[in-house]
């Protein structure tokens, strides 16, 4: 009798029963990442990041209003859900769909409009379905009442100026979204126009922080994300970004407005109707007008927040608000770009604009490897810095 084999063969059957002691736990954790939803690559609609969120809480978050699953339900909205509602016959009968007919369009785009929301959404199908329907036909049916004179309803609980324009602001936040091309389908089969991206920039053009004509700006070609994408893009500069030579670092800080008066730096509006369109020749800096009221803080975080989460390392506003953060400190420098025509206040003070840009630098990051102001405030640097040498070797 081979006992040695025998003893072989016990020790395997032994080593089989023995489980491994972490064979468990690894189980867990499988079962925890299979259960993770996959990142979808159209993400666009974000929650705003805590970095610029605290302490700024009511910049994001919709005051009067939800629009879309991220703050859907919540108590203290519950006022406008039924006059939401009402809208939704109101658009139907306008329409000629019939309610029927409107599920199917937007429930034809459910699994992408899902994809856009960067945040996982408890909302079952047929809910997700209800949020984005009853919403889209009182976003639909509040833009064309907004964009038609003639239409006065004195029931309708949006006959206020007032109100309409805190349901507008509540529009444009980056947390209260909803897929652009989904309303744009909708419009679309409703009414067989092309019209719609017209009656959007009409309503939305008393949030725009510069005096312009934002229906120049559109082209039959633009397919924004959203509202606040929408705004994003018409802002957007003609030029592209500047070349810089390698190993030049991007950002260049420039001195105040005071200080570069002070160093021989005149100011002038300047005639583009685009915000970022700043120059510099000849001594003279050029900076657009800007409408400081408001309104002017929340759009501008809500497109700063935006560009974090979604174009970090093609930041145009954010390196807007670095450069006008550098630009104003304090409200001497507010009250000279008031004087060259460059800033309209329509807050208490020039303090309070000089505040309401302090405050917007706080928190952001310059992310994009090339500053789009970068050769403007190299050259400001330069030749403040030849002039004022040039006036203290002068006064010896």
């Amino acid at each position: 009798m081979d006992t040695s084999s025998n003893a072989r063969e016990g020790e395997s059957h032994i080593s089989h029963d023995i489980e491994d002691p972490h064979a468990s736990l690894a189980t867990s954790i499988r079962e925890m990442i299979h259960s993770l939803h996959p990142i979808p690559n159209d993400r666009s609609i974000f929650r705003t990041p805590t970095t610029l969120r605290t302490g700024n809480e009511k910049m994001f978050t919709p005051q009067y209003v939800s629009f879309g699953p991220l703050h859907h339900g919540k108590k203290e909205l519950q006022t406008m859900e039924k006059h939401k509602l009402r809208y939704v016959p109101a658009f139907v009968n306008r329409s000629g769909m019939s309610l029927e007919a409107c599920i199917g369009v937007i429930k034809k785009h459910k699994d992408r409009a899902r994809s856009c929301y960067a945040a996982e959404l408890e909302l079952t199908d047929d809910e997700f379905v209800t949020v984005l329907l009853v919403d889209s036909c009182f976003i639909i049916e509040a833009i064309w009442r907004g964009t038609a004179p003639d239409i006065h309803n004195q029931t309708d609980y949006l006959s206020s100026p007032e109100l309409i324009l805190d349901v507008l602001t509540d529009m444009i936040l980056l947390e209260n979204q909803i897929p652009f091309f989904l309303l744009d389908d909708l419009y679309s089969i409703a009414f067989k126009d092309t019209k719609f991206l017209r009656h959007i920039m009409n309503y939305f053009s008393d949030l725009v922080p510069v005096q312009c004509n934002l229906l120049k700006r559109i082209n039959s070609g633009l397919k924004p994300k959203h509202f606040l994408d929408l705004l994003r893009t018409c802002h957007l500069p003609a030029t592209l970004r500047p070349q810089l030579p390698k190993g030049t670092a991007p950002f260049v800080p420039i001195r105040s407005a005071a200080e570069l008066k002070e160093a021989g730096i005149e100011f002038k509006r300047g005639s583009s109707d685009c915000l970022l369109d700043i120059k510099y020749s000849k001594g003279v800096l050029e900076v657009p007008l800007i409408r400081a009221d408001d309104h002017t803080e929340i759009v501008l975080r809500n497109l700063v927040a935006l560009e974090h989460c979604l174009h970090p390392f093609d930041s145009y506003v954010i390196d807007y608000i670095v450069f006008m953060d550098a630009l104003i400190n304090t409200s001497k420098d507010v009250d000279l770009l008031t004087k060259n025509g460059i800033v309209e206040c329509l807050l208490s003070d020039s303090s309070a604009v000089a505040t309401l840009f302090n405050n917007l630098g706080m928190h952001v990051r310059l992310w994009s490897p090339k500053y789009y102001f970068h050769h403007v405030s190299a050259d400001l640097n330069t030749t403040g810095s030849r002039y004022a040498f040039s006036k203290s070797y002068r006064s010896r």
